[in-house]
């Protein structure tokens, strides 16, 4: 045998051996990769643990919708209104006069007299009505010399439905009060101011369009501190100015 046959015969069998090996090799990777197969040193492969899933969550809790609130009932019509309350029917309007006993309070206020003036109501409902006045109240009198006031003021009144034909009612007010002396030596003459005052009363309805009542009013007046009057003395800061009178109204819609 040649040389050159020896070499070609060598390298014959190295490639054989080494396809031999190859194919060994991946048989044995297969192997360990099939279920069940073992290991190299005999034992079989750990098994993995199966991925769990996870834990259902609790549904959150649903609120329930809160119930609508009951709709309002819709007003009575206006003739409805009219027929169970007369004239402290909503929208009812009234023009009045009044008359009666006016006092002013203090040391030389002097003897209270008369008071007399118009007001104008209107009923927003038949519990609450808005209005306004104009009086002329002679609050002292001494000798020839009286002590006046006029006040211009608004009120707002709460009326009460009792079960009688008398209606009370509370009500507060305010505005400005003309204030003077009449017939009196000396250099004052008065000091006009402002004033608030609370007011009470009842009103009786005489038929559909006539009502006749009592109404009290407590007026809180702010004047000049210290301005002296050669009758009515000393003048102080605040003054109390109170009335009652007889009140005739006609109502209309």
């Amino acid at each position: 045998m040649s040389k050159r046959s020896h070499l070609v015969r060598c390298a014959v069998l190295a490639l054989l051996a080494l396809v031999t090996a190859s194919v060994l090799a991946a048989s044995t990777v297969l192997a360990a990769d099939a279920p069940g197969a073992t290991n190299l040193k005999g034992q079989k492969p750990k098994a993995q643990p199966a991925a769990t899933a996870p834990a259902p969550t609790a549904p959150k809790s649903v609120k329930t919708p809160k119930a609508p609130k009951p709709a309002k009932p819709p007003e009575k019509p206006i003739e409805e209104q009219r027929a169970e309350d007369g004239l402290w029917a909503k929208r009812t309007s009234w023009l009045s006069v009044r008359a009666g006993y006016a006092k002013a309070t203090g040391d030389f206020a002097g003897d209270g007299v008369v008071g007399y003036g118009i007001a104008y109501q209107h009923m927003m409902n038949r519990r609450w009505s808005i209005g306004g006045s104009v009086n002329h109240d002679i609050v002292g009198h001494l000798g020839y010399s009286s002590e006046v006031s006029v006040p211009f003021t608004l009120e707002l009144d709460r009326h009460f439905r009792w079960d009688t034909a008398i209606r009370p009612y509370v009500g507060l007010g305010g505005g400005y009060y003309f204030h003077k002396y009449y017939r009196t030596p000396g250099g004052d003459s008065g000091s006009p101011g402002t004033g608030v005052y609370v007011n009470f009363g009842g009103n009786m309805a005489m038929d559909t369009r006539h009502i006749l009542g009592l109404d009290t009013r407590v007026a809180f007046v702010q004047t000049t501190n210290g301005a002296v009057n050669g009758v009515f003395g000393t003048q102080k800061a605040n003054e109390t100015l109170w009335t009652i009178k007889l009140n005739w109204g006609f109502g209309y819609y």
